[in-house]
């Protein structure tokens, strides 16, 4: 098993609501030591960064048991911030084999999740890249804030971007984790925010009806595999190989990247394994 480090973004200045990651939850404990417990719980991860740009939030990492990185509050995305935090900490960096981007506003995250990410960076040895995937509703194919994945067959050997697809989400609630017994490996093909991987009758009556279930009776034509959907949901949740997240932060933001608002399109697009 290869050496492995969660580093955890957090920026203060949020655009939606700036400081969540102190706001208090459950047991009066912020957000970001909910992350950080989470990430420690991880059996796969060795050490728990948290990569931020102010001084309460490194305050309750380090409460919380993770190492803070201060970085720049100018740095454009969090998996900038990650890959800054590992450039300002290369005697970490240097003794990774990978590295998983853990979102900071996602207290619910699960350990399993972040496991199953390392496990299979680690298992397909010269990819560069490695996300999640769980079930998506046929409800949700029409909103734009869930990000829906398009992949191939399963994977036997390495292949680019791989996806583990599970059975639930980090705030899922089925009876499967993310990653968990079941999932399958494939190679990532597509991400969107817009309808994909679903029989155009079922998208059309999907889009007739403003979103919710397919028509049960799509009439004739209905095409080979009528009600089929072939996108599942992205997790946002990445494994990196150092070097290979330093390749992708110096790469330009690409076309489809620029479109979608979704970083990983540029990985995409320049071909990252």
């Amino acid at each position: 098993m290869g050496r492995v480090i969660a580093v955890i973004p957090s920026r203060f200045a949020s655009t939606r609501l700036p400081g969540k990651a102190l706001l208090p939850m459950l047991g009066g404990e912020p957000m970001i030591a909910h992350v950080v417990r989470a990430a420690l719980a991880a059996s796969t991860v060795q050490r728990v960064l948290v990569a931020t740009d102010h001084e309460g939030i490194a305050a309750a990492a380090e409460k919380a048991g993770a190492e803070a990185v201060m970085t720049d509050s100018a740095l454009p995305s969090g998996t900038d911030r990650v890959a800054a935090a590992l450039r300002l900490r290369a005697d970490v960096a240097a003794t990774a084999d990978v590295v998983v981007n853990v979102q900071g506003d996602e207290p619910l995250v699960e350990p399993s999740a972040i496991d199953a990410s390392a496990r299979l960076l680690l298992s397909h040895p010269t990819a560069d890249i490695a996300t999640l995937s769980t079930p998506l509703p046929a409800a949700l194919l029409l909103d734009p804030s869930k990000v829906k994945v398009v992949c191939g067959p399963p994977l036997h050997s390495e292949g680019l971007l791989p996806v583990s697809r599970g059975a639930a989400g980090p705030s899922g609630g089925g009876a499967e984790r993310v990653g968990g017994e079941g999932a399958t490996c494939r190679r990532a093909l597509f991400f969107s925010r817009a309808p994909i991987g679903v029989d155009r009758q079922t998208l059309a009556s999907l889009l007739l009806r403003g979103g919710g279930a397919a028509d049960p009776n799509p009439g004739p034509n209905p095409g080979p595999n009528p009600g089929e959907c072939a996108a599942q949901q992205h997790v946002g949740l990445y494994a990196f190989r150092p070097p290979s997240l330093q390749r992708f932060v110096e790469l330009p933001p690409s076309r489809l990247e620029a479109l979608e608002q979704l970083e990983q399109m540029r990985a995409l697009e320049a071909g990252m394994a």
